[in-house]
């Protein structure tokens, strides 16, 4: 695998000039594509924010229920206060091209409930907007090094904060500061969430696995990471399960782990089946950004809600299949993050609209909003 990881990045750091302005290199099969389609992308430039606010650190994409989009960016105040950005998106079936429209930045937070207090600081990473009520589920990395916990965040449909989802212990640090042995890493929580279609229920899973269950191992077998299931209406969790992110580099053919550190999990969809999409990210800057979509399906799976660590114990993860290998695909490589659901095709195919985030660094090429294909999910 590791043979094939280099060829593949060696073609792309010959293409990349021609292809994309990212200066980061790819790694991708063109093979694993799998008959996922780019149709059309557009990068928007920091200039094409509105209200004077550079557009950038767009994290995440979602349906607003309504045909229109809603974007979390995760600026932690450097160019103005914690916000979303709503965004109109006209496509085009027949010719398979998109126009974006109108724009306009929202703050995220308006004010609270009863009894409830903002984040000192806020990384929006993850944004869904629960069916019938309009109501944001959302997440934040806080600042986990400096005492600011990660967490996930219900706010009625205007942004007023309203209740903070109930994490088992198993999320949390071991010490109030600094570096910790135990719950999200820094940087790594929650960035894959989604609300069931009845509005009733949440999915969330941290971008990596926790600091206490990370194994030499996990490079060999695939990284664990918790998809945890919430009550919306209490907050309150009802089960969970692993997920298995692919290593990153691949293992070699001697068995020798790949990184257990450098691939995430960035973005999740629910299908109406229970299974669900997966959007993973890797980047290492010695191998390049590779990106992934999977489909999972939980059916088989433990619920590992009840068990405080991962490591040294059997379980079942969920199922998964590569639907395709994104940047094989056709799409640019940068620091692709987020996913919504976009149109069906005329042919009964389901697409995405994909966002990338710059993290206002010269590293990724400015935003960009794509739209692929899929292949049948059957």
């Amino acid at each position: 695998m590791l043979t094939r990881l280099r060829a593949g990045l060696l073609a792309a750091m010959l293409l990349l000039p021609l292809t994309t302005g990212c200066a980061v290199p790819a790694v991708y099969d063109v093979a694993d594509a799998g008959g996922v389609v780019l149709l059309d992308d557009r990068v928007l430039r920091p200039d094409d924010g509105p209200r004077g606010i550079p557009m950038g650190g767009l994290s995440e994409i979602a349906g607003d229920g309504d045909g229109g989009y809603v974007l979390i960016s995760d600026d932690r105040g450097e160019y103005g206060p914690p916000r979303l950005l709503t965004m109109t998106i006209d496509f085009d079936l027949a010719r398979q091209r998109f126009r974006i429209g109108a724009r306009d930045w929202l703050p995220l937070v308006t004010g609270t409930a009863d009894g409830m207090t903002p984040p000192a600081t806020i990384d929006g990473e993850a944004l869904r907007i629960v069916p019938g009520s309009g109501e944001r589920l959302w997440s934040s990395e806080g600042r986990i090094w400096d005492g600011v916990p990660a967490a996930l965040y219900l706010s009625d449909a205007d942004g007023r904060l309203l209740r903070q989802l109930d994490l088992p212990a198993y999320f949390r640090p071991d010490k109030p500061r600094g570096w910790s042995g135990r719950g999200m890493r820094p940087n790594k929580a929650f960035e894959a969430i989604d609300v069931t279609k009845d509005g009733r229920q949440a999915v969330a899973m941290p971008e990596d696995v926790l600091m206490q269950e990370m194994t030499d191992e996990n490079g060999r077998t695939g990284i664990p990471v918790r998809v945890m299931r919430f009550d919306l209406a209490s907050g309150r969790p009802i089960g969970a399960h692993v997920y298995r992110l692919d290593p990153f580099p691949d293992p070699g053919p001697d068995g020798a782990p790949g990184g257990i550190n450098a691939n995430g999990a960035v973005s999740m969809l629910l299908l109406d089946d229970g299974r669900y999409l997966v959007l993973e990210r890797a980047f290492l800057k010695a191998y390049g950004v590779r990106i992934r979509l999977y489909l999972a399906d939980p059916a088989g799976a433990d619920d590992v809600l009840a068990i405080d660590t991962l490591k040294n114990r059997r379980y079942r993860a969920a199922s998964k299949r590569l639907i395709g290998d994104l940047i094989g695909a056709g799409l640019r490589a940068d620091n692709w993050e987020g996913m919504a659901f976009g149109p069906e095709l005329p042919d009964g195919r389901k697409t995405l609209v994909l966002v990338s985030d710059d993290n206002f660094n010269r590293l990724f090429q400015s935003t960009i909003i794509a739209w692929i294909a899929l292949p049948p999910l059957d």
